[in-house]
């Protein structure tokens, strides 16, 4: 085994011996190579020694040649900047008024930019945008064709402020489609299209309807005069260009005040209506009560028990052989139960009308609390803020007046009616009772 381990470690230190003699071997054949190039390119060198040089005289020599080259262009530049600068000096000089002229292009076409982008020839003349815009946004001297157009476009817009005129165009409902009608502009400041009133949105480049219309006679107008020919017509126009339409439409309805009062404000309309209700049905009432006392008092011998008068006479025909005291007392009883009838319900529309004023002073004041609430929250930085909290808050107060002053009118009427009545029956039983006394 021994014999064996030592073979193989023999035969191993010889093939490794071999590969270290092969690797000296390729060590020095490559040096060898690497010294000859190295010889050859030195050889190379040495032979075209004196061609490098001549080729460092010729550059020096070109070198000489552009730094004089150099030197002159700098002379010609300097010259060439001195006669810039007396030609910038002379077109300054000649410039003159055309440089004012060229910023009062500029300032004059964005005005009327300006102005025509809230115009409503801009939906029928679109291309002017363009030259507006051109000149506003212009970097350099318009030319003699430029300026004459921009003066002709500038000349229509004034002749169109005075023109009326039918186009079509698109416009965009009140439900967001957009379609192409007929529309009559009235100069610059309003127009429609089927009685509709129409303003122009610059960034849709179309007419929209407004949210809120003028009222329905307003609109038959505009019908009308869309429709004419020749014929004098009147018509609403808006010399703000549809900024006073825009503020009508801001404007809150009826509908819309009454939702500001809130609750407290639901509370005061519904007990005002039936304050009214019962108001009516009593004033109601007591007319047809005094008009059947009136003709009772024209026969009082003949009583009819479905009045009050009718009643008393009644009461004293039936105890009319009792004595004076008892029959006094008699008539009295009559006539307390028949004032109790008769003035029945007065307190009720009395107290609403003293209830409702208080309610609204009550939707004020929470409303205030409110409002005081949001400025502590927010500041005071929004002015409208401010004046929407107070202006909903006092819509109670209002409401309570409103309610207030009718219940008020008519609880007089009522009472007045109904001391009317009683002064009737209390005269008419005084009467009764002198005629038994003879």
């Amino acid at each position: 085994m021994i014999k064996y381990i030592l073979t193989a470690i023999l035969v191993s230190n010889l093939a490794f011996a071999l590969d270290l003699n092969n690797l000296l071997n390729n060590v020095k054949n490559s040096s060898s190579k690497e010294l000859v190039a190295e010889q050859k390119r030195l050889e190379e060198f040495i032979n075209n020694k004196q061609k490098q040089k001549q080729l460092l005289i010729q550059t020096k020599k070109e070198l000489k040649e552009e730094n004089i080259l150099t030197k002159q262009l700098k002379d010609i530049i300097e010259k060439q900047e001195n006669v810039l600068t007396k030609k910038q000096t002379l077109l300054n000089s000649k410039i003159g008024d055309l440089g004012e002229m060229f910023g009062s292009v500029r300032q004059t076409s964005a005005d009327f930019l300006t102005n025509y982008k809230r115009s409503f020839t801009a939906s029928q003349f679109p291309q002017k945008k363009q030259i507006f815009k051109k000149f506003s946004d212009s970097k350099k001297l318009p030319t003699i064709d430029e300026l004459t157009t921009f003066w002709h476009t500038m000349l229509d817009e004034i002749i169109q402020s005075g023109n009326i005129s039918n186009y079509k165009a698109s416009v965009i409902a009140h439900d967001g489609k957009k379609s192409i009608q007929e529309v009559t502009r009235v100069g610059l400041f309003s127009a429609f299209s089927n009685g509709n009133f129409l303003k122009y949105s610059d960034d849709i480049n179309s007419l929209v309807e407004l949210s809120v219309q003028p009222s329905s006679s307003y609109q038959n107008e505009a019908k009308e005069f869309q429709k004419s020919s020749n014929e004098i017509k009147q018509v609403l126009i808006d010399p703000t260009k549809g900024t006073l339409f825009e503020m009508l439409g801001n404007n809150p309805t009826l509908l819309d005040r009454i939702n500001q009062g809130g609750i407290v404000g639901y509370i005061i309309l519904v007990l005002g209506g039936l304050g009214l209700i019962f108001a009516i049905y009593k004033m109601v009432t007591l007319n047809i009560i005094h008009n059947k006392i009136k003709k009772q008092e024209k026969d009082i011998s003949t009583y009819d028990d479905s009045n009050s008068l009718g009643k008393i006479a009644g009461v004293f025909y039936k105890n009319q052989n009792d004595s004076i005291n008892d029959l006094e007392i008699k008539i009295s009883e009559a006539i307390l139960k028949e004032t109790n009838e008769i003035k029945k319900g007065q307190s009720f529309v009395k107290l609403l009308a003293a209830v409702t004023p208080l309610l609204g002073l009550l939707g004020t004041v929470t409303g205030m609390i409110a409002t005081f609430q949001a400025i502590t929250l927010f500041g005071t930085g929004d002015p409208k803020l401010m004046a929407g909290g107070i202006s909903t808050a006092l819509i109670t107060t209002v409401l309570g007046l409103v309610t207030a002053i009718p219940l008020l009118f008519a609880y007089t009427y009522i009472s007045s009616k109904s001391e009317t009545i009683v002064s009737i029956l209390e005269e008419q039983s005084i009467g009764m009772l002198a005629k038994n006394l003879k």
